[in-house]
């Protein structure tokens, strides 16, 4: 057996073993984060793979399902992008210019054909609960999850197994003015992510300390995991400060007095 063969069979089984997350008690296997290492381990350069799955995740930071919203397919975005990227020899600037078109896609796949067939799964149960059936209830409910989100997952083998090859010569022959254009944009691809989460998480109490955090490694040669362990600390501190104002007003609030 081909070692492409290989990578492809695992890299359909992680697909689909990703897109059936939410049976696993929301584990976050479906983050660029988890995949990218697995990724980058199925095709045999696990650090390669962890550097690619960490910059696709700050893409996919702000990404979350809001509402109508659904963000792109990030488990096939990351799969694709970093499997294609390691197959090529390029770096992770080139897994993010690749899987983030690819996610999209895999969206627009997604929702053309597992909205309907969740439509079709809706009435069945409808008609299950009319019935007073629980298991019939039951199966359609799990069945509908598999099978809807399920779309995408023979996709992503069959992409990598057909179009690796192709990916990798056209990347070669790529002229050095879009290699540079693809790293600018896989450099301000993350920056856009993470703006976008701290968009959503950012708060005027919280907002000073972000700032502060910025500057202390900007200017004082810090790393950020030692700027990190010393805001820990600070906020434990903080804590215990204010724990002991609450039981000094609680003091003040009582008094003396005892009834018993």
């Amino acid at each position: 057996m081909s070692t492409i063969l290989v990578q492809t069979i695992m890299l359909g089984l992680l697909g689909l073993f990703s897109n059936a997350e939410w049976f696993l008690g929301t584990c976050y296997i479906q983050r660029p984060l988890i995949l990218g290492p697995l990724t980058g381990l199925i095709m045999g350069d696990l650090q390669a793979g962890i550097i690619m799955g960490a910059t696709m995740e700050l893409a996919f930071a702000g990404a979350s399902s809001i509402g109508g919203y659904d963000p792109p397919d990030m488990i096939s975005g990351t799969i694709l992008g970093v499997a294609f990227a390691i197959h090529s020899g390029a770096g992770p600037e080139m897994a993010l210019t690749l899987g983030i078109p690819i996610a999209t896609v895999m969206l627009l796949i997604s929702n053309s054909v597992g909205y309907p067939i969740l439509q079709i799964f809706a009435h069945m149960m409808d008609r299950d609960i009319e019935k007073g059936d629980d298991k019939a209830f039951q199966r359609d409910f799990i069945l509908s999850g598999f099978v809807a989100w399920g779309i995408t997952a023979p996709l992503l083998p069959l992409a990598y197994y057909f179009g690796s090859d192709k990916v990798a010569a056209v990347v070669g022959k790529m002229p050095e003015f879009i290699s540079t254009g693809m790293d600018i944009a896989g450099g301000l691809l993350p920056a856009m992510g993470f703006a976008m989460l701290a968009r959503m998480i950012m708060k005027k109490d919280v907002a000073p300390f972000f700032f502060i955090g910025y500057f202390v490694v900007a200017y004082s040669g810090l790393s950020t995991t030692g700027v990190a362990l010393f805001a820990i600390l600070i906020l434990a501190v903080m804590f215990m400060m204010n724990k002991e104002t609450k039981v000094v007003q609680i003091e003040e609030k009582g008094g003396d007095f005892d009834e018993f």
